[in-house]
């Protein structure tokens, strides 16, 4: 396969952490796409975006456990 936006043919399957925004938070969800390690382009098959779909769906109306890796502090500048 050749990469869309910069022609390269380096193109393969990669690990990644899809950002879902809920209100203030980012929840990182993994899954593996594929992946040009030339320029960074993804590429989603059907699945992965159904999959994700769905999750978003359940973290609006379910609030699932997560664990909390970090936070983010921001200054109260007036």
């Amino acid at each position: 396969m050749k990469c869309v936006v910069c022609h390269s043919e380096d193109v393969g399957l990669s690990n990644v952490k899809e950002a879902i925004k809920q209100g203030n938070n980012i929840i990182y969800v993994p899954v593996k796409v594929l992946m040009c390690n030339s320029c960074g382009e993804k590429y989603y098959d059907r699945k992965t975006m159904l999959y994700l779909e769905q999750t978003k769906t359940n973290i609006k109306h379910h609030h699932p456990a997560m664990k909390e890796i970090g936070k983010v502090l921001m200054l109260n500048v007036r």
